[in-house]
């Protein structure tokens, strides 16, 4: 009884870790906003004020955004502003409330499919401390929703299968088809795990043929609709295809499909870069962008790799006592590196799928190791206070040193948000902001922050720019980017990151 009372009290002491270091500055710990989170932001506002994105959509199933861009962030962002109204947190909150979700429900699935309360409290310790996990739950980036949805989506097959729930197990089908809605690659990936473990499933008789045909059904009729969105896309037919309000969109720039190996002219020299690019994500946890994951301590901590692989290893070697669990496993650890294989130059994000696996086999080798090692007592001491200090590191590192990394980074606004903010409090009723780079996320940074109070209008000529930055009048204001120019500034200014505001 007192060990289930303390295995209980390390679960809840645990999540309160996991919860509070997510919320902590909350919203701002990252202060900049990233510019795909602010394209699916002014999306997202667009939906609900008209019901069409900015390209005059009416609830498309994807979004061209800078090139392609999945939807589940865009319509739980428009739920949140519509409730919370239209501020940092209402966009940010959706990521936040979904990420702690699932770390409740990758506590869950480690539990079951270990079978071994010791080890899902392993994995839970490893996802409260897990730098990508606490990143991605505070930053609205829409490919992160695909990891969640497909852990959602496994939890629910398993429990489903092991337990005999048909309901639980059609149910698992809905979360594999909106996980093809969280990120573009997941189409190639996730039918492809379905596929083989049916064949599986059939082989060891845990499954009828019926219910893989149910499944099947419920799984294409929820998908059916992005598939036929890449599907038009593919083969350049020229033609959106409606579903009442629901939009099928074609683009005619779509520059997500060009980044799969599919597409590319050298695909045997494009395999090889592949490989090396995946490789380089998983074993040394980064991809030479700091803001996606420190070089010091990587996505889950370099040391975490190591023990990934003893799981594996304990897994494989399973198979042939043909456990359901271990099958998941080590096919979604399968799908998600042949999903680095695809993607032409794996980074981080793209290859998001495989962090949840890999904590859970790094908990397994944990739990392992501890059962062939001699001196249990010195290895859980050192194994401890290494992921305490790494932890603790971590958060210093994130909460000091970070700031730079999204300084530097060249996908942050650097400061444009505070300096929207500023305007608002400011008296002038015209604002003109610094559009001379006509790469148009000037234009979604107004609309996003846009004050109903004040004009807006756009400087487009690096003349028409120069003249209003010395003639502002006396009712204007002025956002001005000064990212590697120099002006003579004659009037009052406030300087935050790489812009001003100038008034008279």
């Amino acid at each position: 009884m007192k060990k289930l009372r303390n295995k209980k009290l390390l679960f809840w002491v645990l999540i309160m870790i996991a919860i509070v270091v997510r919320i902590y500055h909350f919203p701002t710990a990252l202060a900049e906003m990233n510019c795909d989170e602010i394209m699916t932001v002014v999306n997202a506002k667009s939906i609900i004020d008209t019901g069409k994105d900015l390209n005059n959509i009416s609830f498309p199933v994807y979004l061209q955004g800078w090139g392609g861009q999945s939807v589940i962030l865009l319509y739980l962002m428009a739920l949140s502003i519509k409730i919370l109204g239209y501020s940092l947190f209402a966009i940010r909150f959706p990521s936040l409330v979904i990420s702690i979700i699932s770390i409740f429900v990758f506590y869950d699935f480690t539990k079951k499919i270990t079978q071994n309360e010791k080890v899902a409290l392993i994995a839970l310790a490893l996802i409260t401390i897990c730098p990508w996990h606490i990143l991605q739950s505070i930053w609205s980036l829409d490919c992160n929703m695909f990891p969640h949805f497909l852990l959602f989506a496994m939890d629910l097959l398993y429990t489903g299968l092991t337990h005999k729930k048909k309901l639980i197990l059609y149910s698992s089908m809905i979360f594999f088809a909106f996980s093809l809605y969280g990120y573009g690659v997941a189409i190639y990936i996730v039918p492809l795990f379905l596929f083989s473990m049916s064949i599986y499933l059939v082989k060891i008789k845990s499954i009828k043929m019926k219910d893989v045909l149910i499944c099947m059904s419920i799984f294409l009729i929820i998908a059916m609709p992005i598939i036929t969105m890449f599907a038009i896309n593919l083969l350049h037919i020229n033609q959106n295809i409606q579903i009442g309000n629901i939009t099928i969109p074609y683009y005619e720039n779509l520059s997500r499909t060009k980044d799969m190996i599919f597409f590319t002219p050298n695909k045997l020299q494009q395999l090889w870069n592949n490989i090396c690019s995946t490789l380089k994500v998983i074993f040394w946890q980064q991809d030479g962008a700091e803001w996606n994951s420190s070089k010091i301590f990587g996505t889950t901590y370099q040391i975490s790799i190591i023990l990934s692989i003893i799981g594996l290893f304990y897994s494989i070697k399973k198979l042939k006592e043909k456990e359901i669990g271990n099958m998941m496993l080590v096919l979604w650890l399968s799908i998600s590196f042949l999903a680095g294989l695809i993607i032409n130059e794996a980074n981080i994000n793209r290859l998001n799928s495989i962090w949840y696996v890999l904590i859970i086999f790094a908990a397994l080798g944990i739990g392992k190791l501890y059962q062939i090692i001699k001196y249990k007592k010195t290895y859980t001491i050192i194994l401890f206070f290494t992921y305490f200090i790494l932890f603790i590191s971590y958060i210093i590192y994130f909460y000091s040193y970070f700031v730079n990394v999204i300084d530097c980074s060249g996908c942050f606004s650097r400061g444009f948000y505070q300096a929207l903010s500023y305007v608002k409090n400011l008296e002038g009723a015209t604002v003109f902001y610094d559009n001379t780079k006509k790469d148009g996320n000037l234009e979604l940074y107004i609309q996003f922050n846009q004050n109903p109070s004040k004009t807006y209008q756009s400087i487009t000529t690096q003349e028409e720019l120069e003249n209003k930055i010395q003639n502002i009048g006396e009712n204007e204001l002025l956002i001005l980017d000064i990212e590697y120019k120099n002006y003579d500034i004659k009037n009052d200014y406030y300087k935050i990151g790489d812009f001003l505001v100038i008034h008279q």
